[in-house]
């Protein structure tokens, strides 16, 4: 797969092992950036990249913010496949972070910049800083079936008795 660098200090993401199924992706920000974010009313607002301690390339981000980091980076996902950007476990677990749609899709025919659509879900400032593994991209194939409505409503297939949580307690 290709990737296009809209940004000289944006990182070539890689595969971190031979056995990794994800790729890193990293924060591409530098000191004077305005980042687009949200608030808990849905409010827009701007977040200023102007350097945290010893980093000038770096922003905090408050709790219950939204925010679209870039990345610098345009991919060319080839047809019939997308691309998955996921968290990576360690920004979950230390800083709070989550992506804010859960799982980020970009399909192959968006040939943009790509953002990690980042929110802090603890009760404290999360620093980003630039070049930081934030998230980690799959590649899938796709799967395109007709889509038809019908006026028979589906049988049961198994056993299943209902709704959520209705395989088990």
């Amino acid at each position: 797969m290709n990737v296009y660098k809209v940004n000289d200090r944006a990182s070539v993401p890689e595969y971190a092992t031979e056995g990794s199924a994800c790729f890193d992706i990293k924060a591409c920000i530098k000191n004077g950036d305005r980042l687009r974010s949200y608030n808990a009313f849905n409010k827009e607002m701007l977040i200023a990249v102007k350097g945290v301690g010893r980093n000038p390339h770096a922003f905090q981000l408050p709790p219950g913010i939204r925010v679209l980091v870039p990345t610098g980076l345009i991919f060319d996902i080839p047809e019939k496949h997308v691309m998955k950007m996921y968290i990576r476990s360690s920004q979950a677990l230390k800083k709070g972070l989550t992506m804010a749609n859960g799982v980020g899709i970009i399909d192959s025919d968006y040939v943009e910049e790509s953002y990690m659509m980042l929110e802090n879900v603890s009760d404290s400032m999360a620093l980003i800083e630039h070049g930081e593994r934030i998230a980690q991209c799959l590649i899938e194939k796709t799967l395109h079936k007709p889509i038809k409505e019908t006026k028979v409503k589906p049988e049961l297939k198994t056993d299943r008795d209902g709704g959520f949580g209705s395989t088990g307690e």
